[in-house]
């Protein structure tokens, strides 16, 4: 098949891991895949790659994805000529649907790939805007978790519509299982390690406040590694550690590049999950670095959202905890700090449980399947 998928995404977003990885993967199964993602005018490009076309947009909420569309349309007159594309894909959190309406004009195939929901109340408007429109543009659509599908049939009248499923997934090269000592730093520290996007509702606050929870002569041997924050939100962090008496037990890091990732998981014991499990958008997202830390051999701290639970169900590869309370999130961390001697056999489990279920060659071969069934007729579920 001959792909293309559209992304209004620029290098800088940590998430374009997923359309980097699996579009590897479609490409180790005979595809053809040609990513587009946007630049700012002005930004230089990162990656040089002939399989990534970097059309440009502006800073600007709304014009950007104007502009955005514009240049998409216009490119594909151009390449249509060229070669004939078989399917489009369509991120559903980047690509605002009204901007991109004039690409029925080319009458190829449009798969819209919604991977999560919107958490702020304006991207929510937009989102749902884009949902509704889709019931008439897109043909079907792909998604992440069975959750989400349901969501999108429900409360966005997508019953029509047929979904396919394909999760979050991992790269076994780069997250590699390594044999080293846990804490190769020589602090004698048990290290909880959270990393990832930042922003409000993770929570963040509530792992600080778990270390505080915790007894003294616990909490004198943990130490929590909070990488990905960015440096104008520090300040909040540290004061909240003042606050709780743990500045000296947390170390905070900005955002670093994805491939650096490994480094730090490395140097850690546990890798904690904390969203709160009551929250919609979090019960509908397969979290990438829980996926992370176990293809590298550690355990989790998780909360049970239903994805965190059906890793559960395959073995135990950590701890599960019903709510994000600092109180579970200190009971969590106590009984893996005083049970050290199971760490490796958890870490062990988790690694053959994504390794046999969610590496990113998974994932294409589900995608793959349902794009055949979009192109051949058989629309029979992709699960």
């Amino acid at each position: 098949m001959n792909i293309l998928w559209i992304n209004k995404i620029t290098d800088r977003e940590y998430w374009r891991t997923t359309q980097l990885e699996l579009s590897k993967s479609l490409r180790k199964r005979g595809n053809k895949v040609t990513l587009i993602m946007a630049r700012n005018f002005g930004e230089k490009k990162t990656m040089e790659k002939d399989d990534i076309i970097y059309l440009p947009t502006l800073s600007h909420f709304l014009l950007s994805g104007l502009f955005f569309g514009l240049a998409l349309v216009f490119y594909l007159f151009l390449v249509i000529h060229k070669e004939k594309i078989d399917v489009i894909i369509i991120d559903g959190t980047s690509v605002w649907l009204p901007f991109v309406l004039p690409l029925k004009l080319f009458n190829i195939p449009l798969v819209l790939d919604v991977r999560d929901l919107p958490v702020e109340k304006n991207s929510s408007l937009f989102f749902s805007i884009s949902l509704h429109i889709g019931r008439y543009f897109v043909d079907e659509l792909t998604t992440i978790t069975p959750e989400l599908e349901e969501i999108l049939r429900k409360r966005y009248h997508l019953s029509d519509k047929k979904i396919g499923i394909w999760p979050s997934g991992v790269s076994m090269e780069r997250f590699g299982y390594s044999n080293q000592p846990l804490n190769t730093k020589g602090l004698n520290k048990f290290t909880l390690l959270y990393h990832g996007s930042y922003g409000k509702g993770r929570g963040i606050e509530n792992l600080i406040l778990a270390i505080g929870k915790l007894k003294k002569e616990v909490r004198e041997k943990v130490r929590l590694l909070l990488v990905g924050i960015p440096v104008e939100d520090q300040g909040r962090f540290l004061r909240l550690c003042e606050r709780v008496g743990v500045k000296k037990h947390v170390e905070i890091l900005p955002v670093v590049e994805h491939e650096k990732i490994p480094y730090y998981i490395h140097l850690s014991d546990v890798g904690v999950i904390p969203l709160p499990p009551d929250k919609v958008w979090w019960r509908v997202s397969v979290p990438l670095k829980t996926l992370e830390y176990l293809a590298m051999g550690k355990p989790v701290i998780a909360t049970s959202i239903p994805f965190h639970r059906r890793l559960f169900e395959k073995g135990e590869c950590g701890v599960i905890i019903d709510t994000n309370s600092p109180e579970a999130l200190a009971d969590a961390i106590t009984y893996l700090y005083r049970n050290k001697e199971k760490l490796r056999v958890m870490g062990k489990t988790g690694r053959e449980i994504v390794e046999k279920n969610y590496t990113w060659d998974d994932a294409a071969f589900k995608l793959e399947g349902f794009l055949k069934r979009v192109l051949y007729g058989d629309h029979s579920e992709n699960r």
